[in-house]
Order: structure tokens, then sequence, then C-alpha cells
């Protein structure tokens, strides 16, 4: 009877196997396919604030408005906030206080993709469906959501971007998909 038992543990086991597999590859493909997205909202932020000139950066559409280079470094405050929630890669690079010129702004956005990017690479099949903390602000997120969060919050604030080009009479660049 023991044998009877042994065996059937062991055909457990592979059949277990057999189905975790595919779906740990299928999770592995899914996490590699985010960070590539993620590479591409590196290149297409960095085009945007390499298309404007220097000397608008402080422009403002409507006085209420933050200046182009301020709406670029919270663009980069915000992913690191949603990102910072899945514990990976350390702290994100804090963005500069005061100081919203054309290369601080793209240093500072070039550091924290590359932040970003070997985040959005550690993460785990286990990290897209776990809940994270949301240390303060807002309640516990799913990973999943932290990286939708991110990636909604970026396009929006980048579509804030390209009409302030638009304003100084730059075209906008255009998304590599």
């Amino acid at each position: 009877m023991e044998r009877r038992k042994a065996v059937g543990s062991i055909l457990m086991g592979a059949a277990a196997a057999a189905v975790t597999a595919p779906l740990a590859r299928a999770a592995d493909k899914e996490i590699e396919i985010l960070t590539e997205h993620w590479k591409k909202s590196k290149a297409l932020t960095l085009k945007m604030a390499e298309a404007m000139p220097a000397e608008n950066y402080d422009y403002k559409p409507f006085p209420e408005a933050r200046a182009f280079g301020a709406e670029l470094q919270h663009l980069g405050e915000a992913e690191g906030f949603y990102l910072g929630r899945l514990g990976k890669n350390g702290r994100a690079p804090a963005a500069p206080q005061g100081d919203i010129t054309k290369a601080t702004t793209i240093q500072y956005l070039t550091a924290l993709y590359d932040w970003s990017i070997g985040a959005v690479g550690q993460l785990t099949a286990a990290d897209l469906t776990a809940n994270f903390g949301a240390g303060g602000r807002g309640a516990p997120a799913a990973g999943l959501e932290l990286l939708y969060q991110a990636m909604i919050h970026t396009a929006h604030t980048r579509g804030y971007g390209e009409m302030y080009l638009r304003n100084k009479g730059v075209t906008p660049p255009t998304y590599d998909v």
C-alpha cells in the first residue's frame, strides 16, 4: 500500500510540475514584455525631454501649471513611488530639488528609468498578484496594479508634456511600439 502512495505522490508531483512550468514560463515572458515596455517608455520620455529647448524648461502653459521641467520630474517621482512600493532594486533616485533645468532633468530621468527597468526586471510571477503596502499613502495594491498605475500616470503626464512641446512649436517624438 505504501508503494502505491509513493507512486501516486510521484505522479501527482510530475503532473503539478507539468502544469506549473508553462505558467512560470508565461509569467517570465510577461515580465520580459513589461521590461521591454519600460525601455520603450524611457526612450520616448528622453526623446521628449531632448526635444524641448533648454530655455523653455521653465515654460508653463498657464500660471497654475507646473513648468515643463517640473512636469517631467513629477513623472519620475510618481514612477518611483509606484514601483518603489514593489520593494525591488533599492530606493528610487530622488528628484532634484529646485533645479528643473534640461541637463538636470534628463540626468534624473535617465537614472530613474534605469532604476525602474531594473525594478521591473526583478519581478517574479508571484509579485504580480502579491499585495504591497502603501507606505502611508493609499491602499495596498497588487504588483500588477502598481505597474498599471505607473504606466497610466506616465502616459498621461507625457501627454501633458507633448502639449507643452506643441505650444512651443516643437513636434513631439513618436512612440516606437
